[in-house]
């Protein structure tokens, strides 16, 4: 019996150390998103303005895929903190993350 529950409570301290981040993780991980997409429209923008044979693509969804892979180490992007994140950190890309979580789960 002392052997049971020396493991159920092992069990409980293992899986609860390592059950995801904290809040603040997502919120670090959201202010490092809106920082890479700030840096990324700022190039798309410059790279607009020098554009003279009008190709002008809309990268914006690659872009933040690209900037969500960086911090996926981190925490798990597709998560609904994250969302929530995003949307107090920088809502303006609300609506691209929902893209890039529907996406994400085509698959």
């Amino acid at each position: 019996m002392k052997k049971s529950l020396f493991v159920l409570g092992l069990a409980t301290i293992v899986l609860s150390s390592c059950g995801g981040e904290d809040n603040s993780q997502y919120e670090k991980a959201a202010e490092k998103i809106c920082s890479c997409m700030t840096k990324a429209n700022e190039k798309r923008e410059a790279e607009k303005a020098a554009d003279t044979l009008g190709f002008n693509l809309d990268l914006t969804d690659l872009d933040y895929a690209l900037c969500a892979l960086d911090v996926a180490t981190e925490v798990d992007p597709f998560d609904d903190k994250m969302a929530e994140a995003i949307k107090t950190k920088c809502p303006d890309l609300s609506e691209t993350h929902k893209k890039y979580v529907a996406a994400g789960k085509k698959k």
